[in-house]
């Protein structure tokens, strides 16, 4: 009984004590790499989407999906370490950008992107069980060589002094179009949805009769969309009559019977229409944007 029960105590001292040294290895790894600035030693790939991409990394052979790739010597930032039982998640930022292309309209631009990279390198059991941090140091270092401070790593020879492509030479003269182009389709939106209003404004005055219940209605109506907030230009020109217009009050339209009913829905809903299209009419002339000057013409300028 004795026996069992020491071999029970064993177990779990065993079992608590692992977490424990895997604890203070991690931790150890941490002091040692986290804010590190390093040199890659292989080939890294990243999406450069925003997250870290994974590059799984067994010796120095390295697979991943990243669409961009790295070549050795790439200047890095380590940001976290994280242990696992048999591999070291290193995730790493790298400073120097990219440039990368886009289309909007007939226009190609580009933007500065900045890329994540995760390591996830595979290491022997045996370096995590014996909490031998130094050996998971060497077994790093084809991977990533680990400095001081980024001026040291920035004067090593294994540097790869990569800079971000150039901007294309005239695209100055891109942007500027691209202004103009933009603020003409924003107009011309604006302008679309002016002539709209107008049109469907136009059509109530063949839509209201001098019914009673209907005219009530349409009173009901009226006074409703009034107390709408119908937003700034980006909700005028998002959203329309169908998703801001309040539904008549139910106890009204109970108040009426059979096709009485249906004349004061109606009347509510052309009283909810004119407000909205007089409303649009008023405030979507205000949301035009200034057109700036076309490249080579400094005079010019327009809505």
């Amino acid at each position: 009984m004795r026996h069992v029960f020491v071999t029970a105590i064993l177990l779990i001292v065993a079992a608590t004590s692992v977490p424990v040294a895997a604890g203070e290895l991690e931790r150890t790894l941490e002091s040692r790499w986290r804010g590190a600035w390093v040199l890659t030693a292989v080939d890294t790939l990243s999406d450069c989407a925003g997250t870290h991409t994974n590059n799984r990394v067994n010796g120095t052979l390295v697979s991943s999906r990243g669409r961009i790739r790295f070549r050795p010597g790439e200047l890095a930032q380590v940001g976290k370490v994280d242990l696992k039982r048999s591999r070291l998640d290193i995730l790493v930022g790298v400073p120097e950008p990219i440039l990368v292309s886009f289309r909007d309209g007939p226009f190609t631009l580009y933007n500065e992107t900045r890329c994540l990279i995760e390591l996830d390198v595979e290491l022997p059991r045996s370096l995590v069980s014996n909490d031998d941090a130094n050996g998971i140091d060497a077994a790093i270092a084809p991977v990533l060589k680990r400095f001081t401070s980024q001026d040291e790593a920035l004067q090593a020879k294994s540097f790869n002094h990569r800079k971000r492509d150039p901007y294309p030479a005239d695209y100055d003269r891109t942007l500027a179009e691209h202004a103009v182009w933009k603020a003409q389709q924003a107009n011309a939106a604006i302008q679309a949805r002016i002539d709209k209003a107008l049109e469907e404004t136009s059509r109530l005055t063949d839509r209201v009769t001098s019914d009673p219940d209907y005219l009530k209605g349409f009173a009901a109506g009226v006074e409703a969309m009034r107390a709408v907030d119908l937003g700034q230009c980006g909700e005028l020109m998002s959203r329309d009559f169908t998703n801001v217009a309040p539904a008549p009050k139910q106890i009204a339209v109970a108040s009426f019977a059979g096709e009485a009913a249906g004349r004061y829905t109606r009347g509510f809903q052309d009283g909810q229409r004119l407000v909205y299209g007089l409303e649009c009419l008023r405030r979507l002339p205000q949301c035009m944007v200034p057109v700036p000057p076309a490249p080579g013409n400094p005079g010019a300028r327009g809505y």
